[in-house]
């Protein structure tokens, strides 16, 4: 152990004034009394006067001054209270401190005595060694959660550290160690300046070995694929060792496909406490109650809940597991139905029923508005500014093409997407493009004749449902797409259905016609798949996914701090979003109306609305059973080196000023208590 003094410059000033103090507080007891004139009758009453004589006798002055003796004390005591006094234990003669602090939403638990969170107390730990820190010693601190933040950068001012650790916040996020010990990394473990083994190898750095202290209560992965080299770590486990804690670690709903109207919600609760739990799991919606189940289990054991209800339109759920336990974080999940998205197609033809029927069945109709138009459309002026503002979320060209793709999504049946990007001369689909043009990389790769699907990319979403192999297919041929293309379909002459990216855009090209036309000029049937059921399931999934309809499904659930992309409808130009109950996100539409939310920290419902319409719907959730699992570790894994918690914790500065401050105002009281008896 060790004396340590905590005084700074004003401490010293204070402190050589409190010197002086004594040397007055005693001169004071000498100053020779002035005497007034007394008239008495007799002079029996002159010996109160003659005792004033006495103070010429120092000695006789000091035995009987209990007055002088408790107030030298009192000024004895506030100058050692001024000093700091304080014992320390001995410390590392690295001299480099690095603290890493678990922000993570497990920190949150309050397990601990008078419900004092985790994080609070690896903050007060953190601060306490910050306190016993010497002036030849440096520290930095550095979070993580599920990403690294190096709050405070090596320095000696303790106050500065104090003041980066008092900013720090705890997060609803997972966690993730790597990145916070790959920052620690960069100082003890320099980088060399080429491959080992070179003779000209040098090191671009001076080793600089450093205390690594980790306060977490270890709810991560072992990290393997790190080296420690000059860090040596010390982990201070942080919660205790009985806790309790029921988690939802999965909530979804979802329609039954059979009956639209019918939704049905799954959720999956877990004891992850060390003790048996019994409670309640509400359904609401909006604030309404819905519907409730008891939940009661074992210690790691799991059990499914499942509701049913009855809406035809979009919905936010919260469901709540009313128990008070450590971490009420994970009591709450939230799951939703996207809102039903009416998307806008426009049909170039000279006429194709397929198509047109294809775009007019009960499920369709509900998320298209189609509108049919002659090629000769191609050429006009509202075509034009149509295609350039993008206002349709798919262009469909049978058996034509414009001068120019579009800024929008495209399908083509029978023929190529123009040979240049932008405007230029387009009468030849395998022209070579202008000078002053981008080539689209299409052309055909066989010639036209009979074919027979061999190849189906069934993991596709446009692919889902679909069987293709009874198809009969009397004239078609191969494509060759630019680089990026996908294979949809594939023939024995090459792939027939292709889609390739385009800045932000798909374009989809099917390599043989529906409908074709006969040498008078009239339409007859190419292919007999409009006759087959996989036909309307096709053109539904062209819906749902090159034109981005998507009928009411259950919302996309992503985890706090997550970025989330989300396209929207191509004619939004501006959307907002706002967590139900919350502050309202202004974010604009990228291309392709693609949005980019990064505010997402808080678990809930969030909202996306255009105007006053609502467009689209997800939820953010813990759902992570690593976090939900709040039983601390006793140590941890750190590059195939187990690092066990540290017994006890990190002993902090012990002070004493405080309890000599207590002693000088007891003499104080007491310094008061005899003067007023004696005056009395």
């Amino acid at each position: 152990m060790s004396w340590i003094p905590a005084i700074s410059g004003w401490g010293w000033l204070l402190a050589a004034v409190l010197g002086g103090v004594p040397l007055g507080i005693i001169l004071l007891y000498f100053l020779k009394l002035r005497r007034e004139p007394v008239e008495v009758p007799s002079t029996y009453l002159w010996s109160k006067t003659i005792e004033d004589l006495h103070v010429n006798s120092l000695l006789q002055r000091l035995r009987r001054s209990l007055l002088l003796l408790l107030q030298l004390l009192a000024v004895a005591l506030a100058a050692i209270a001024i000093f700091r006094p304080g014992i320390r234990g001995e410390t590392s003669d690295r001299g480099r401190l690095v603290f890493l602090l678990d922000t993570s939403a497990s920190m949150q638990a309050t397990d601990l005595e008078n419900g004092e969170s985790r994080f609070e107390k690896a903050k007060r730990l953190i601060r306490g060694r910050i306190e016993t820190m010497s002036d030849s010693e440096v520290a930095m601190l550095v979070t993580f959660s599920d990403r690294p933040e190096t709050v405070q950068s090596f320095t000696s001012d303790r106050r500065r550290l104090i003041e980066a650790l008092e900013r720090v916040r705890v997060t609803n996020q997972p966690t993730d160690i790597l990145g916070a010990l790959k920052a620690a990394d960069g100082l003890a473990n320099p980088r060399r300046s080429s491959e080992v083994g070179d003779l000209n190898d040098v090191q671009v750095a001076d080793a600089k070995p450093a205390d690594l202290l980790i306060y977490s209560d270890g709810g991560f992965q072992d990290v393997t694929e790190f080296n420690l080299g000059n860090l040596v770590p010390q982990f201070i486990s942080i919660g205790s060792e009985q806790v309790s804690n029921l988690a939802i670690t999965a909530f979804s709903a979802e329609r039954n496909l059979e009956k639209p109207s019918e939704i049905q919600a799954f959720a999956t609760v877990v004891n992850l406490g060390t003790e048996a739990a019994e409670c309640s799991a509400t359904l609401s919606s909006g604030g309404e109650f819905l519907d409730a189940e008891t939940v009661s289990l074992e210690p790691g054991d799991q059990t499914g809940l499942s509701f049913t209800l009855e809406s035809e339109e979009s919905l936010a759920l919260e469901l709540n597991l009313d128990v008070d336990d450590d971490l009420r974080l994970d009591n709450v999940a939230y799951a939703g139905l996207s809102p039903l998205r009416t998307v806008s197609v426009l049909v170039v033809t000279d006429g194709n029923t397929p198509v047109r029927l294809g775009l007019s069945t009960p499920k369709a109709a509900k998320i298209c508005n189609t509108q049919i138009v002659a090629p000769s459309y191609l050429d006009s002026e509202q075509y034009v500014a149509r295609a350039d503002a993008g206002s349709d979320d798919l262009i469909i060209f049978d058996r034509c093409r414009p001068s120019s793709m579009p800024l929008t999504n495209t399908f083509f049946i029978g023929t190529l997407p123009p040979s240049v990007v932008q405007q230029g001369d387009a009468s030849d689909a395998d022209s070579p493009a202008t000078d002053a043009s981008e080539p689209t990389g299409w052309s055909w790769a066989s010639d036209e004749s009979p074919l027979v699907l061999v190849d189906v990319d069934r993991t596709h979403p446009m692919m889902r449902f679909l069987e293709l192999f009874s198809l009969l297919i009397f004239n078609g041929r191969a494509i060759s797409g630019p680089p990026g293309s996908l294979e949809l379909v594939g023939a024995d002459i090459g792939p027939v259905l292709v889609l390739a990216p385009r800045d932000g855009y798909q374009d989809m090209v099917l390599g043989f016609e529906i409908v074709s036309t006969d040498g008078e000029g009239g339409n007859q049937a190419n292919t007999n798949w409009y006759a087959e059921r996989s036909w309307p399931v096709f053109m539904l999934n062209v819906l749902r996914y090159l034109a981005g309809a998507a009928e009411a499904t259950g919302a996309p659930s992503y985890q706090p701090g997550e970025t989330v992309r989300l396209r929207l409808e191509s004619a939004i130009a501006e959307s907002k979003v706002q967590r139900i109950g919350g502050e309202q996100i202004d974010t604009g539409v990228g291309p392709g109306g693609v949005i980019e939310i990064v505010e997402t920290n808080e678990p809930g419902n969030y909202q996306v609305e255009a105007g006053e319409r609502l467009v689209d719907l997800f939820v953010v959730n813990l759902f992570d059973r690593n976090e939900s699992d709040i039983e601390p570790s006793p140590s941890i894994e750190l590059g195939y080196e187990a690092v066990e918690a540290a017994e006890g914790g990190v002993e902090e500065r012990r002070e004493f000023w405080r309890w000599a401050l207590i002693v000088m105002l007891g003499l104080l009281a007491a310094e008061w208590w005899v003067f007023a008896k004696r005056v009395a």
